[in-house]
């Protein structure tokens, strides 16, 4: 295995750092979507159980797109977590 150049060890260190900004920034992302989801379905047990059926669809759609984005996010923060974490194991490997 060949040794990283200090150039290329700077690049993954820098790399490293801004995909943490960025998972940092997902992960409050899935936690907006999920409180989103929860109010939602709250709200569909509690306040509109006896109200109109428009209001009941609307806030079913608003659900069920919430509860997807938040499946899609997790997955995003999953697959970043795991994309830096192979990087950091990648530079420990290559150390001199």
């Amino acid at each position: 295995m060949a040794k990283l150049t200090r150039k290329e060890r700077e690049n993954i260190k820098l790399g490293i750092q801004q995909e943490n900004v960025l998972l940092q920034r997902v992960k409050r992302y899935v936690q907006y979507w999920f409180l989103f989801f929860l109010v939602c379905v709250i709200m569909l047990f509690t306040f509109l159980k006896d109200s109109p059926t428009g209001w009941r669809i609307f806030v079913i759609v608003l659900a069920v797109l919430s509860g997807v984005f938040t499946v899609f996010s997790y997955l995003s923060y999953r697959n970043g977590r795991k994309h830096v974490l192979s990087n950091i194991n990648y530079l420990d490997e290559n150390k001199q």
